[in-house]
């Protein structure tokens, strides 16, 4: 059957409400606040890029994160995505590697390709980040890309990010992005998100994006009627289309010059591709309303005032955790493998310290000891769940370290000294099966049979009471006077245990001190993020190398309620 003459000259895509609008807006800043499933990546930050780099022939763009390593492992698989799906790589766009002959030359001299996106234009997009700063060092840029905003400090923005937008007017200056920049990000939750973005939402000025966004449909009608035109030969037609176009497009482009519009939206923005069962089962599986509201509704939580935790802020946060070294080597669109080698305060000569909680849910938090400048850092969060147990956390902690010393230091609960732990619940057959030792043990015997040495620190572990953790992590997230160990966590390779962190509450019982652990009745696989397992694990590890600290009254200090994780 011969093509109609809409199906020949046009290709239908569907766009959402949200999606449409902020195509349509499409101001010099853009600042976008999503729930989850809303098309971020893929439908509004990668067409972004797409008309960008258009509209800029030759202009060296940006692209940047709080971490090099998020590029490569969270932005680049969506933008790839769209542009594999719209264009041919290697004939209007290129990635990792030097452009074909055809496409156009870039301003920006350029010697590297590996984490580059080029385009048949000439534009170049060069890959940046917060934890990277001298990334940004020499770049002149019209238009910068930056995805995770809560995860970016605004001291990196303003000044390393913004002196950037200098590029030669002459060449980009017609375009209604330069000097612009665009923000994606989720919802901010607690007080170690930053949420410096928000306060952006003030300078938008709705009537006037109101105004752009009507224009701008009125002038994709008549592209729409041009390109109908031109295919039936209304040569009239034609001329009158073209000239409203060419003087409501140069009307557009003033319009949007130093224009910011900040949007904030939920995951039914996108309900028609997601389908009402996604949100349905959504609210029916979170059971923790902060991840509900932030992540799908897109609505803003405070931080719980009274926490268990309640000295810990982003001080106790590093962000430069990564050595670049391995990634430097490979190009955009390579997998980078998840390890210890990419750590760059991990010490392989060391031998690590960690906290272990054991369970159904089972955690372990490691770290490692800086003498010198007394320093403790946090430096990776593990968890496996039922049916996964001993085995199977060994087999990760094995593959992420697979270089070093081998030597591992277990901080753990008395639980973990049970012989009878509450893991065998889900395992009705282990007296058959030969099973009959503790977690401690068990887990030793799996990291020995891997080629580890493991010493179980906590063998008589007495009863931890709450009251005492309580004033541990009191003193050791306080004021310090420089003669205790810094406690440090790595923001991006501990980023469940921040939020688990966040997720302890504490309670006062008839004058008891209390640490709320009703999120432990969460499903298993929303646990690690939404409940207090890992900070349990933590705080293990905290009261193995630093109880020493307290009065050796506090530490005998009784009280009826006990902080396992679970009691004989």
């Amino acid at each position: 059957m011969k093509k109609s003459l809409n199906e020949d000259t046009f290709q239908k895509t569907y766009l959402s409400v949200l999606q449409t609008k902020v195509k349509l807006a499409d101001p010099q800043i853009l600042l976008c606040e999503l729930g989850r499933g809303s098309g971020k990546t893929t439908h509004i930050m990668a067409a972004r890029l797409d008309r960008i780099q258009y509209s800029m022939p030759g202009a060296c763009l940006t692209l940047g994160a709080a971490t090099y390593r998020d590029i490569f492992s969270n932005i680049l698989p969506g933008l790839l995505e769209y542009f594999t799906e719209n264009y041919e790589r290697g004939i209007y766009f290129e990635i990792g590697k030097e452009p074909p002959r055809h496409f156009g030359e870039c301003v920006t001299p350029l010697f590297d390709w590996k984490h580059t996106i080029s385009f048949c234009n000439g534009c170049v997009v060069k890959f940046v980040s917060a934890d990277r700063p001298e990334s940004v060092l020499g770049i002149s840029t019209p238009h910068g890309i930056f995805d995770e905003l809560l995860k970016i400090k605004k001291e990196f923005m303003q000044e390393r990010f913004m002196p950037t937008l200098r590029a030669d007017r002459s060449k980009f200056g017609n375009s209604p992005y330069f000097m612009g920049w665009s923000g994606f990000t989720s919802t901010p939750n607690f007080e170690t998100d930053e949420d410096w973005f928000i306060d952006m939402e003030k300078e938008m000025n709705e009537e006037l994006i109101g105004l752009i966004t009507e224009i701008a449909l009125e002038v994709d009608a008549r592209i729409y009627e041009l390109e109908i035109a031109r295919k039936t030969l209304d040569f009239e037609r034609v001329r009158k289309q073209e000239r409203f176009i060419e003087r409501w497009n140069q009307r557009l482009v003033e319009l949007r010059r130093n224009q910011v519009y900040y949007v904030r939206a939920s995951s039914f923005s996108n309900l028609k591709v997601l389908g009402i069962d996604y949100i349905e089962n959504q609210i029916k599986s979170t059971k923790d309303k902060d991840v509900l509201y932030t992540s799908i509704f897109a609505i803003r939580k405070l931080r719980v005032k009274d926490m268990f935790f309640g000295r810990f802020g982003k001080q106790h946060l590093f962000d430069d955790g990564y050595d670049y070294r391995f990634i430097d080597l490979i190009s955009a669109g390579d997998r980078i493998d998840e390890s210890s080698r990419h750590l760059r305060y991990y010490d392989k000569n060391k031998p690590l310290i960690a906290g272990y909680d054991p369970g159904p849910f089972s955690s372990i938090i490691f770290s490692q000891k800086n003498t010198l400048k007394k320093e403790l850092r946090v430096l990776k969060d593990m968890w496996v769940i039922h049916p996964d147990q001993h085995g199977e956390l060994a087999e990760k902690i094995n593959k992420f370290f697979p270089d070093g010393r081998k030597v591992i230091y277990v901080h753990y609960d008395r639980a973990a000294n049970q012989k009878d732990p509450e893991w065998k619940k889900y395992y009705p057959d282990y007296r058959t099966a030969g099973i009959n030792d503790t977690d401690a043990k068990l887990l030793k015997k799996e990291l020995v049979a891997r080629g580890w040495t493991v010493h179980l620190m906590s063998p008589k572990q007495k009863t931890i009471f709450y009251s005492q953790h309580y004033r541990l992590l009191n003193l050791l997230f306080g004021k310090n006077d420089g003669k205790r160990d810094k406690i440090l966590i790595d923001r991006n390779e501990c980023e469940a245990l921040v939020s688990s962190i966040n997720h302890s509450p504490l309670k006062r019982h008839e004058g008891r001190i209390i640490l709320d652990k009703s999120s432990e009745r969460l499903p298993f696989e929303e646990q690690a993020y939404n409940s207090t397992q890992l900070a349990s694990a933590f705080m293990y590890l905290l009261w193995g190398e630093y109880s020493k600290l307290l009065p050796d009254t506090d530490q005998g200090f009784m009280y009826p309620q006990g902080a396992g994780t679970y009691t004989s």
